[in-house]
């Protein structure tokens, strides 16, 4: 968790008697462009609009840092079966169709 905190262009914590019960990273460019790229609420604590307080309050914050009249775009990959969170806050599930397949490339280093 420590690294993604301090590799994210932005993140925010939600604790809770001093433990992290949520937090969201993101990358972005200040500009045109955000990538949610992690989102996670403890288990124990969905369902009680921590979530959406926290998405919120980062959403927030770059249109803080946007000029008058800009737009951006956010951009994020969905855990499987979370879908329905992400349209309740105003999300679109996009098809194949419409933007093509989502890809990824896993590597690894293995030699020291």
């Amino acid at each position: 968790m420590q690294t993604a905190i301090e590799n994210s262009t932005q993140s925010f914590v939600i604790r809770h008697k001093g433990r992290a019960i949520a937090m969201i990273h993101w990358l972005g460019d200040y500009g045109m462009h955000w990538f949610m790229k992690e989102f996670v609420v403890h288990k124990d604590y969905q369902g009680k609009m921590i979530g959406t307080f926290l998405y919120r309050y980062s959403e927030n914050f770059i249109k803080s840092t946007m000029k008058l009249g800009w737009k951006a775009c956010i951009d994020l990959r969905s855990a499987q079966g979370k879908e329905p969170f992400y349209q309740k806050i105003g999300f679109q599930l996009l098809t194949e169709q419409e933007s093509g397949s989502g890809m990824e490339k896993m590597i690894e280093r293995t030699v020291e």
